[in-house]
């Protein structure tokens, strides 16, 4: 990403998982509450079918959309666990864009984006090329997470005032805060260590910059840690430590990978499997420190000349599998075996690379490229990572060279899918924010027969169907697909609040897109709601019961719906 001082300038100064989870991409431990969910979920997928297919008049099938199947599946699975015991934790929304392919943004639908409440996050200094300069709220990636302990529905939060939060929502009160040495930006990852004392079993992974008293000669800069949730005492902390990097904060949200592993990358891009026991973490300077199983150089000899210190690593990490796949700043996309923690694919793809992999059912990769060090277009990515760089590339959406602040176009988010939103039958869509102003909507698998250049305009890729385009003005921020065929998209102009309807059409319709069983669609988009009251907003939003939750740059944290 470039400079902070580009935020800086234009910013005024606050369960249920998936429907479906793939719980093979997925790996991740249940509780018995969420087992309990997941049974259920699949015996009420399996009923509601049969359900649908019997209401059908006149032989003519209904039209299935997110909101007849997932929401009703939601809904259901939601009065069946209200009954059972609440004193399970239940990793709700536990890292970034929510689970392990990046693509789960939270549950229910939001009605409108009515202010409910808001906290206030305050302010911070952190030091950008020898200047201080003040930060307020939240920023880029600034998502919350969400989990439940003990039957309470709590929301953990780090922002620029230093601290890391958590924060009861039925109260709406602290609980702790810890501090850390700089702004926090990132994304906090949750998970459990099942080997540890009940009260440091449930652990929150943090970045943060470098430290305002440390510079890149530091011998020590821990700008990743853990905490305690239960206790919000620190439980380790991590150098990470100098490279050709120019930079040595922690942007990413890690993954837990279970075997009692952990992977993290520093924007040292540097790849870091390390130990998740909190009991063999060791003394180290009056901390803690933890066991790092092994590094993995996330950037390549050729790229230290030509990005001249920007091989920053800012994404976070998605799993498809036994795979890592991760984002480097170093225009590079890497392919990450977790058995040997060894590198095994490589696709260049050119630019900045900021945004974080999504990945969708089928196993494709989502990636988004900034405009920098290009002589074409920054945009967003489809690729194949079972096929050999360039050959992977299914398509390329180029964006607009328009410049804003410091960034000279492309995209600086994610691309939100709605794999988690849709039903079965309907079709795969993607979105994403871009820094010529408007988001984007279009199908993750249809095309438009056209070629269009790559970032480099060196080769010619198809490009997808694009259903919906609006301005919405420039923004760094990931947009989510929500339950009840709705998107959310924030951006510098504000919060708004989109609705998808479907309907039957002819496979030759304009813009028609496949579902499933023969079927076709035309998607229509109206935009239902904004909200325009909390100035600037870069940070991701999640969604709980139908709420909203979103950090300004401001200085407060909004609940809307």
């Amino acid at each position: 990403m470039r400079s902070p001082l580009a935020i800086e300038a234009i910013a005024p100064q606050w369960y249920d998982p998936p429907p479906v989870p793939d719980v093979r991409a997925q790996r991740m431990a249940l509780t018995r509450r969420q087992l309990t969910r997941y049974t259920v979920s699949l015996g009420l997928a399996a009923w509601l079918p049969h359900r649908l297919r019997s209401s059908r008049e006149g032989g003519r099938l209904p039209l299935v959309t997110p909101t007849s199947l997932s929401d009703t599946i939601t809904r259901q699975v939601t009065e069946i666990l209200n009954a059972s015991p609440q004193d399970d934790t239940q990793l709700l929304v536990p890292t970034y864009l929510g689970n392990d392919q990046r693509r789960y943004y939270g549950q229910g639908t939001p009605e409108d984006l009515t202010l409910h409440h808001r906290f206030y996050l305050g302010s911070g200094i952190s030091i950008v090329g020898g200047t201080s300069y003040t930060w307020s709220g939240a920023g880029w990636t600034g998502q919350p997470t969400l989990l439940r302990d003990r039957g309470r529905l709590y929301l953990v939060i780090g922002a620029y005032d230093h601290q890391l939060r958590k924060i009861d929502l039925e109260t709406q009160e602290e609980v702790w805060t810890y501090r850390f040495d700089d702004i926090l930006k990132g994304t906090a990852t949750i998970y459990i260590d099942e080997t540890a004392s009940e009260e440091n079993q449930i652990v929150i992974l943090q970045g943060s910059r470098l430290g305002v008293t440390n510079s890149l000669a530091s011998a020590f800069v821990p700008s990743f840690r853990a905490v305690s949730f239960r206790t919000g005492q620190e439980l380790w902390r991590m150098n990470i430590r100098r490279t050709d990097s120019y930079s040595r904060d922690t942007d990413s949200s890690p993954l837990y990978l279970g075997n009692h592993t952990i992977f993290n990358p520093g924007e040292n891009s540097i790849g870091y499997f390390i130990n998740s026991r909190v009991e063999e973490r060791r003394p180290y300077q009056g901390f803690f420190v933890p066991e790092i199983y092994k590094e993995l150089q996330l950037y390549e000899a050729e790229d230290v000349p030509l990005y001249q210190g920007n091989l920053v690593a800012e994404s976070s990490p998605a799993r498809w599998g036994d795979r890592l796949y991760l984002a480097s700043g170093g225009g590079r996309i890497y392919g990450i075996d977790i058995p040997s923690q060894e590198i095994v694919w490589r696709f260049r793809a050119g630019g900045d690379l900021n945004g974080t992999i999504s990945i969708a059912q089928d196993g494709k990769l989502f990636s988004t490229v900034d405009r920098e060090r290009i002589p074409g277009h920054g945009g967003a990515y489809k690729l194949d990572p079972s096929k050999p760089d360039p050959d992977c590339v299914d398509w390329f959406l180029p964006t607009g060279n328009v410049r804003f602040a410091e960034w000279e176009g492309g995209i600086t988010g994610s691309v939100a899918l709605n794999d988690q939103y849709r039903a079965p039958n309907t079709p795969p869509l993607f979105a994403t924010n871009a820094i010529d102003g408007h988001l984007y909507i279009g199908s993750q698998t249809q095309v438009t027969g056209d070629k269009v250049p790559g970032p480099f305009q060196q080769n010619q890729y198809d490009t997808p169907m694009i259903i919906f385009k609006d301005r919405i003005g420039a923004s760094i921020s990931t947009p989510i697909f929500t339950d009840g065929n709705r998107l959310i998209s924030a951006g510098y102009n504000g919060v708004h609040l989109f609705q998808l309807n479907y309907d039957l059409a002819s496979p030759d319709s304009p813009q028609a897109l496949e579902g499933g069983q023969g079927q076709f669609y035309r998607i229509s988009v109206e935009k239902i709601a904004s909200f325009n009251r909390g100035g600037s907003f870069e940070a991701t939003p999640v969604v709980w019961d139908g709420l909203v939750y979103i950090c300004s740059r401001d200085g407060w944290m909004y609940c809307l719906g």
